[in-house]
C-alpha cells in the first residue's frame, strides 16, 4: 500500500545532474519508496508514467516534475517539502545565495561560474561572468560552436578560462566540478577535451599513489578546427604558472591534425614537462618534439608521474599476468563459445578498448555501433554479432532513457542479454563513479554478474575496471570487492581491461 504524488513546477529549470542528486536524497527519507525529480520531456513523462505515476498532461519540457512514492501521508508530505527545499537550496547550502550573476560580486573573492542552463541562455549568462572576470565553467550542450568561439576570444580578452560547452569534469582549488570525481591534491595537471579519458587519467594518477593540482576541461569541440584549442592551450599556460603542478598532462580524442600540432607547439614551449595523449594518434604527430607522447591513458598517467620522480613500478599489466589469467579463463570455455562483448558506459573507454583490438587483433571480425575506423558497424545497434564492442552512451540508446552513468538500467539489460548468448566467452565492463553520477552503479552489476556466472555454470568471465577515486561517496573499495566477490576480473584501468580482451580474442580465433 503507497500513496502517491505528482507535482509540476512550471518554466522552471535544473540540469539533470543537480535533479538527479535532489532525487536520491529525498529517496534516502523514511517512508519513501520512490522519487523521481526530472525536466518534462517526452522521454522523462514516459518514464514516469511508466512508474505509474499520473502526470498531468499539459507538462511541458520546460517544466520541472516531482513524483514522490512513499508508505503514508507523513512520509509523503515530508519528502515532498525535502525535495522543494532542495530545489529552492534550502538543504545543505552554506555560504550566500544569489538570484542572478548581477548580483555577484567578483571583488568578493567570487572566481567561478558553473553554468547549467538551456541552451539558449548560456551565452548571455557567460558573457556576463567573464566580463566580471570570473572562469566560467559550462556544463550545458547544445551551445552552438559560433557562440563557443565568441564565449572563448572574450575569455581570452579578459585573461580568464572558458571550460566547455558540454564540459563534464573539472576541478579547480581542490574543488570538483560537474561529474569529477574527488581525486586528491598532487602535482600533476591535466587539461583535457576528452571528460572520461581526462578523469580515468586523474584517477590512475591517484591509484598510483599520487593526485592531481587541478583538471581543466575545455569541452569537446575545443580543438575542432573552427575554436584551434584555445581553451586547451589557455588552460596549459594557466597550469605552467600554477606552484602547485610539477607536469602538465593533455588529453583529447583524435582531433583535427593542424589543432594538434598547434597544441604541441605551445606544449613544447612550457617551462614544464608535459605529456600528450591524443587518442588514437601515430608516432609522427610527436616526432622531434619535447613534449612526451603516449598512446593509451594509462601511460599518459604513468609517464606523467614519471616525471614527477614517483614511482610506479608493479601498476602496469605484465605479460606474464595477462596469459596467466587468459590461461585460466579458456580452460572454462567449451567449443561453441567464440566472442568477446562490451558493454561500455564511456565513450572514450570504448573507443580506447576499439584502437588496442584493431592494432593489436589484425584481421579479427570486430563490430560497434559506433561509426569509427576501427571496427565494423554493427547491422542492428541492439543485437551484438561476432566480437562486439557497444558504447551504451551513445544517441541511439539515450535519446528516450537516461545515459547509463545516471541510470544503469538499459545496459544491465544488455549485459542480461549478452550472457545469455551461449557464444559469448567475455563480457567487458567499465564503471564511472563520482559525485554527480548514479549513487550506486556497481552493485547491481555485481549481482548480475555473479547470476550469470552461475547460470552459465562458471562458463563466462567478466573483466571490468573502474574509473574513480577512493574519496567518491560510491566508495570504489567496497565496490571493487563486490565485483571481485561476484567473481569479476578486475583491472585496474580500462586499458589493462583492453590488454586482458585483445589476449582473449586472439585466444578464442586461434581455437576455432
Amino acid at each position: 500500500m503507497s500513496i502517491q504524488t505528482v507535482r509540476i513546477y512550471e518554466n522552471r529549470y535544473a540540469d539533470s545532474v543537480t535533479l538527479m542528486g535532489i532525487a536520491d536524497a529525498v529517496k534516502k527519507n523514511d517512508g519513501v519508496l520512490f522519487a523521481e525529480v526530472q525536466m518534462a520531456t517526452p522521454a522523462n513523462l514516459e518514464v514516469i508514467r511508466g512508474l505509474g505515476f499520473n502526470v498531468p498532461p499539459e507538462a511541458s519540457p520546460n517544466d520541472l516534475v516531482v513524483a514522490i512514492a512513499a508508505r503514508d501521508e507523513a512520509a509523503l508530505k515530508s519528502a515532498e517539502q525535502d525535495a522543494i527545499d532542495r530545489l529552492d537550496r534550502k538543504r545543505g547550502e552554506d555560504g550566500e545565495t544569489f538570484n542572478s550573476i548581477d548580483d555577484v560580486d567578483a571583488a568578493d573573492g567570487w572566481n567561478l561560474c558553473q553554468i547549467s542552463l538551456p541552451s539558449e541562455y548560456v551565452a548571455e549568462e557567460a558573457k556576463k561572468a567573464i566580463g566580471k572576470g570570473m572562469d566560467v565553467f559550462i556544463f550545458s550542450d547544445n551551445v552552438s560552436i559560433e557562440d563557443e568561439l565568441e564565449l572563448k576570444r572574450l575569455g581570452e580578452e579578459r585573461g580568464v578560462l572558458v571550460m566547455g560547452p558540454d564540459c563534464g569534469v573539472g576541478m579547480l582549488d581542490g574543488v570538483s566540478l560537474a561529474t569529477m570525481s574527488l581525486v586528491g591534491g598532487g602535482p600533476v595537471g591535466i587539461v583535457g577535451a576528452s571528460g572520461s579519458g581526462a578523469q580515468e587519467v586523474a584517477c590512475i594518477v591517484e591509484k598510483a599513489g599520487s593526485g592531481i593540482s587541478a583538471l581543466i576541461g575545455t569541452g569537446g569541440r575545443d580543438l575542432y578546427p573552427q575554436i584551434g584549442g584555445l581553451t586547451m592551450i589557455k588552460g596549459m599556460k594557466r597550469l605552467d604558472a600554477d606552484g602547485a603542478t610539477k607536469v602538465i598532462v593533455l588529453v583529447s580524442k583524435l582531433a583535427d591534425r593542424g589543432v594538434m600540432k598547434k597544441v604541441l607547439d605551445e606544449a613544447d614551449k612550457l617551462s614544464k614537462p608535459a605529456v600528450a595523449i591524443f587518442l588514437g594518434a601515430d608516432e609522427e604527430l610527436f616526432a622531434n618534439r619535447k613534449t612526451v607522447a603516449s598512446f593509451s591513458l594509462e601511460e599518459a598517467a604513468l609517464k606523467a608521474l614519471a616525471l614527477c620522480g614517483i614511482d610506479c613500478g608493479g601498476f602496469a599489466f605484465g605479460k606474464s599476468k595477462i596469459d596467466s589469467l587468459v590461461g585460466r579463463e579458456m580452460q572454462k570455455f567449451d567449443a561453441s563459445q567464440k566472442y568477446i562483448r562490451g558493454v561500455y558506459c564511456g565513450g572514450t573507454f570504448a573507443e580506447e578498448t576499439l584502437i588496442f583490438l584493431n592494432k593489436n587483433n589484425p584481421g579479427a571480425d570486430l563490430r560497434c555501433n559506433l561509426k569509427t575506423r576501427y571496427a565494423a558497424r554493427l547491422a542492428d545497434s541492439w543485437k551484438s554479432e561476432a566480437h562486439s564492442i557497444v558504447d551504451m552512451g551513445a544517441e541511439e540508446f539515450t535519446l528516450d532513457a537516461p545515459h547509463p552513468v545516471f541510470d544503469p538500467e538499459l545496459r544491465l539489460k544488455r549485459f542480461r542479454q549478452e550472457a545469455s548468448d551461449p557464444e559469448v566467452a567475455v563480457i567487458l565492463l567499465d564503471f564511472i563513479t563520482a559525485p554527480g553520477v548514479h549513487e550506486n552503479p556497481i552493485l547491481p552489476f555485481a549481482k548480475a554478474c555473479a547470476k550469470a556466472i552461475s547460470d552459465r555454470k562458471g562458463k563466462l568471465s567478466v573483466v571490468a575496471s573502474i574509473c574513480g577515486s577512493k574519496n567518491d561517496p560510491q566508495d570504489i573499495v567496497r565496490c571493487a570487492r563486490e565485483l571481485e566477490d561476484a567473481g569479476v576480473i578486475l583491472a585496474a584501468s580500462n586499458y589493462q581491461s583492453a590488454q586482458l580482451a585483445s589476449a582473449f580474442m586472439k585466444s578464442l580465433d586461434e581455437r576455432r
